[in-house]
């Protein structure tokens, strides 16, 4: 083989495995997702099965549904909500992860035990939040206790 040919087939062999790099995962994607202010309830349904996650967060009041394995190739949306939320945030977290975030208006909080998540199969998943309330959205704080001699 001449230099040349090698050359072509190491450059041929580079751009093939930067290709594969470049391709997307199999991963499923987020179809659609609906909420209900009236219910306190929010719908969302994938084309692949998935197994939501969910967390509290405080400053801003927001409950976090991160849904693993499943991606959402647009810009993040963001709708305004009326009563106690303030908006529904869908967007992509990471590579691999969909997050949609249900943040509370100033002052309201959820009990998170609370939140129940049903699914009526793989894809098809809904979210009942309860009534959120008036109350402190802060974490509590700790303060040290002085080293006093003894």
């Amino acid at each position: 083989m001449e230099y040349s040919e090698v050359r072509l087939q190491f450059l041929l062999g580079s751009i093939f495995s930067l290709c594969l790099l470049a391709a997307p995962a199999d991963a499923g994607q987020l179809a659609s997702w609906k909420f209900d202010p009236s219910r306190n309830r929010l719908d969302f349904k994938t084309d692949a099965g998935v197994q939501p996650k969910a967390v509290m967060l405080f400053n801003p009041t927001r409950l976090v549904i991160d849904l693993p394995g499943i991606g959402f190739p647009k810009p993040t949306i963001t709708q305004k909500l009326t009563g106690n939320f303030r908006s529904l945030r869908v967007g992509q977290f990471d590579g691999n992860t969909a997050r949609l975030v249900l943040e509370l208006q100033p002052g309201y909080t959820i009990n998170p035990k609370r939140v129940q998540f049903t699914g009526e199969n793989p894809i098809d998943w809904y979210v009942t939040i309860p009534v959120p309330e008036r109350g402190s959205t802060t974490l509590p704080t700790i303060t040290p206790k002085p080293n006093l001699p003894r």
